[in-house]
């Protein structure tokens, strides 16, 4: 259990300091340092808020591991939708930075196996 706690203490705390840094910084924070006009700067920005708070809900449920299986859930799953988006982005306009790349991985993967990690630490004991 602890060793999973320290994982979403990882990744809670990783989203909501990049989503801080992107809300202060915008999309001059991504690789290459790209400017953005002010419509989408705004849009990234306000999606980076929503990034950021992610990041306290995961960090809400590492006390209550057992109770907060809702919240996990609805975080992870939002996270590998924001993984299939990113497909979509690299099939439409063409294939992003390395990095970018690399979240897609990460974003496809981690969260079922956050599910699923979660799901082995709050099941039932089976009686035999």
């Amino acid at each position: 259990m602890r060793v999973f706690q320290g994982v979403l203490v990882v990744v809670g705390l990783f989203m909501l300091v990049t989503g801080l840094l992107d809300v202060i910084v915008g999309p001059a924070l991504l690789p290459g340092g790209p400017s953005a006009e002010p419509t989408l700067d705004s849009h990234y920005r306000f999606f980076a808020t929503l990034w950021l708070f992610l990041g306290v809900a995961v960090l809400s449920v590492v006390r209550r591991v057992r109770e907060a299986t809702g919240v996990l859930r609805y975080v992870c799953a939002a996270v590998f939708m924001g993984g299939l988006a990113r497909i979509v982005s690299l099939v439409s306009v063409g294939t992003p930075h390395v990095l970018m790349v690399v979240f897609i991985g990460i974003e496809l993967v981690l969260p079922p196996l956050l599910v699923w990690w979660q799901w082995t630490l709050t099941r039932p004991a089976r009686t035999p």
